[in-house]
């Protein structure tokens, strides 16, 4: 793509600035007049303007004003050889981004140029990377038939386009949060805007104040320069605020305020400073409980439940779990060039039978790990069992049940599979040993928990069970 120039002033003086010189993709257009220049600034649509204030003829000051309506992203610079402080004045409220002397302007034009060449670039790469995301993450790419995320993309497509209502994204981990915050994002905007993420759980409080409203020089023993907090870097965009539920009641006062006011405060500094974004949290905690416990505030819960999009559990998809088994499965095995093309049948029926409790993120790992260690072109049902095994320590997963199990640890400690027995143990003991209810209780599949008993030597002090 060209980087276009115009020139407003004597057409002679271009040769003094040289501006064509050993610079490639560059269009001069020049005139000395300055209707036909305004003419030639609508229709180009120039990178930057020069404008001689040494020719008359183009009442440069009126000139600026309308070309500034025209076009207020437009860099303009002014030549001239003996400007005076009045004129620099009158001009830099015309619009005119910086003065250079005409003696001094080949080399000095040279340097901005450059400087615009390289902004532009890193624009246009900006803008294809949007482009390439935007298509990645269209909705009707991310997979998903059933009824609960049909759900989940009627609320989208209604918001999408509400570009900064505050959204707040629920579920546990491993759904999909960051998915769904990015693909909102990039199908909100047309063109390049920033997204900016944070997970708010994995910074101390002091740090992720600093990393939220930045902090002036000088704020703390660290602060050697001022540093632009993740609300500035996200101006006309969207910032992602992952595990809101985490964040300390200090951090919230702040995070209230921000929303409230659309101002933020660097840490140290006096000075406000509005932002203009959308703002996505998400959560896996039950953020109605954390308020009537004390931990999370209700003032803050409600600014950012403008729009809740609730994420379903892996197990409550019903036959997308295949669907995303198989997505998986293509994109690893075209990564790690592997021969593997499909699932047997039985293995299929334990995608589905499996409740997932790392959800989709758990399904990730564990079709990686397949295509890794498997050297067939089919994934069996053992392989897979291998594979969840490995990947999923029961006792490790979220939302288990057992809470009310007391285990006494003695002195010389205990290890893990001692605990996992005891747990087995109690929970069938409290099911009588009904291994159905057992495994729905541990949420784990049947098969899973046959072997559980099995490599812990467990027998029922009764009848074993009869389903």
């Amino acid at each position: 793509m060209n980087f276009k120039t115009l020139y407003i002033g004597d057409t002679e003086k271009l040769s003094q600035l040289k501006l064509l010189n050993n610079i490639a993709n560059h269009a001069m257009f020049s005139s000395s007049r300055k209707e036909n220049a305004l003419a030639i600034a609508t229709r180009e649509k120039p990178d930057w303007l020069l404008i001689d204030f040494d020719c008359v003829e183009c009442e440069p000051l009126d000139f600026l004003r309308q070309v500034r309506s025209e076009l207020p992203d437009l860099k303009m610079i002014g030549l001239a050889e003996n400007p005076g402080v009045n004129l620099i004045m009158q001009a830099t409220r015309s619009g005119i981004n910086e003065f250079v002397r005409m003696s001094d302007a080949s080399q000095k034009l040279a340097d901005i140029l450059r400087d615009l060449q390289h902004s532009q670039t890193e624009l246009d790469r900006g803008q294809a990377f949007h482009r390439r995301v935007k298509s990645e993450l269209d909705f009707s790419n991310i997979i998903g038939d059933s009824e609960p995320m049909q759900r989940v993309f009627e609320v989208l497509r209604k918001v999408t386009h509400r570009k900064w209502v505050t959204v707040l994204v629920r579920g546990e981990t491993g759904t999909g949060k960051e998915l769904i915050a990015k693909a909102l994002h990039y199908q909100c905007f047309e063109d390049f805007h920033p997204f900016v993420e944070i997970n708010c759980n994995a910074l101390p409080e002091t740090l992720l104040e600093s990393e939220l409203f930045g902090y002036e020089k000088g704020a703390f023993t660290d602060a050697k320069t001022r540093k632009i907090g993740l609300f500035e870097a996200a101006q006309n965009g969207t910032i992602f605020l992952d595990e809101i539920g985490d964040i300390s009641p200090a951090v919230q006062v702040k995070l209230l305020k921000a929303l409230e006011e659309k101002k933020i405060r660097r840490v140290g500094g006096t000075e406000e400073i509005p932002i203009n974004c959308r703002i996505i949290a998400a959560t896996n905690k039950d953020l109605q409980a954390a308020i009537a416990e004390g931990s999370f505030r209700s003032d803050l819960y409600y600014r950012l439940n403008v729009v809740t999009i609730q994420l379903p559990p892996l197990r409550d998809r019903g036959n997308d779990i295949v669907l995303i088994a198989n997505h998986f499965l293509q994109q690893y095995a075209k990564e790690y060039d592997s021969p593997i093309k499909g699932f047997s049948d039985d293995a299929t029926t334990m995608l589905r039978s499996y409740d997932w409790p790392g959800n989709i993120r758990e399904l990730s790992h564990t079709i990686e790990r397949i295509v890794l260690l498997s050297d067939g072109d089919t994934v069996t049902k053992t392989a897979l069992a291998e594979a969840i095994e490995s990947e999923t320590p029961l006792l490790l997963t979220e939302n288990r049940t057992g809470a009310d199990i007391e285990i006494d640890i003695p002195e010389n400690g205990i290890s893990f599979d001692e605990i996992e027995a005891i747990v087995i143990r109690s929970v069938l003991k409290k099911n009588n040993w009904n291994k159905l209810k057992t495994s729905q209780m541990l949420r784990i599949a049947r098969t899973r928990l046959d072997r559980k008993i099995v490599k812990y030597g467990l027998s029922p002090d009764g009848p074993e069970d009869a389903e």
